[in-house]
């Protein structure tokens, strides 16, 4: 793995360098290897040096605290080289720098391109080969195979998949609904993954037709079947009725929504498998 650390500036080579001085560190002391300067009668400068500093085999690295440091397009520091390794040390935290291209900070705005209500304040990112090429790769596969269990799915399954997108398009052709899935595939093919592969699937298209036949019903916030209260979510719902001590609400819920499908013994019964303390001694 290379060792090289370069730069590169979003506004390209044309934009002309700037120059900063050695950051200190988080206590505000200045790093081991920068050190204060003094200045000449004739407007120079030189670090003050201890004669323990001099002395130091690393001194030749030192770097005085208002060192102009220049910032350009493809400017690099070898880690490997002590005095290189030292400039990027105290340099590297800069507002001015991003890690990478789409860093963001601690409220989610873009390091570089900044958010909504501001601009950003980098202008440098630190370039990483490879890595922006292996996340379009990787990209591309997740497409790919998103594509691949849309192509494999029925008119009825995609159809399903549309319903379970929030999206009604039951009178569509059928090229409308897979160009639709096909989209949304392109936008996110980790949603549309987890609509083929996902455990929870069938209670989420239980959940929409349930509300459609006002099996379940919206009350004061809270989403009800008869008396029962099952969450104010459908996340909450889902997790209520995947718990085993609701099987038979889940079970008067699915007969209620399907009832072609009441007395129909359940396959895959939707409930959270829980490890006992019991059990688990058992299989020790």
């Amino acid at each position: 793995m290379s060792n090289i650390v370069t730069l590169r500036n979003v506004y390209g080579k044309e934009k002309a360098p700037c120059y900063i001085n050695p950051l200190k560190q988080k206590n505000g002391m200045n790093y081991p290897f920068v050190k204060k300067v003094r200045t000449n009668a004739d407007g120079s400068t030189e670090m003050i040096l201890s004669e323990a500093d001099l002395n130091k085999v690393e001194s030749q690295y030192f770097i005085p605290e208002d060192e102009k440091i220049e910032l350009h397009d493809g400017v690099s520091f070898d880690l490997d080289n002590p005095r290189d390794r030292n400039i990027w040390e105290c340099i590297k935290d800069s507002f001015l720098i991003a890690p990478e291209r789409n860093s963001r900070d601690s409220k989610g705005n873009l390091l570089i391109d900044g958010g909504p209500k501001r601009y950003g304040l980098a202008e440098f990112y630190v370039e990483r080969p490879g890595v922006e090429s292996a996340k379009r790769i990787s990209r591309i596969k997740q497409v790919t195979k998103a594509y691949m269990y849309i192509e494999g799915d029925t008119d009825q399954g995609r159809l399903t998949k549309v319903k379970l997108l929030g999206k009604s398009m039951r009178n569509a052709p059928s090229s409308d609904i897979q160009d639709y899935l096909y989209q949304r595939a392109d936008k996110n093919p980790e949603l549309i993954i987890d609509l083929y592969t996902g455990s929870d699937t069938a209670l989420k298209l239980l959940l929409i037709d349930a509300k459609d036949k006002k099996v379940i019903i919206h009350e004061s916030g809270v989403w009800m079947y008869a008396d029962t209260s099952l969450g104010v979510t459908d996340e909450s719902v889902i997790l209520y009725l995947k718990n085993p001590q609701n099987l038979n609400i889940y079970e008067s819920i699915r007969n209620e929504t399907y009832p072609d499908m009441a007395g129909v013994a359940l396959k895959d019964k939707p409930i959270v498998k829980t490890t006992t303390a019991k059990s688990k001694a058992t299989k020790e």
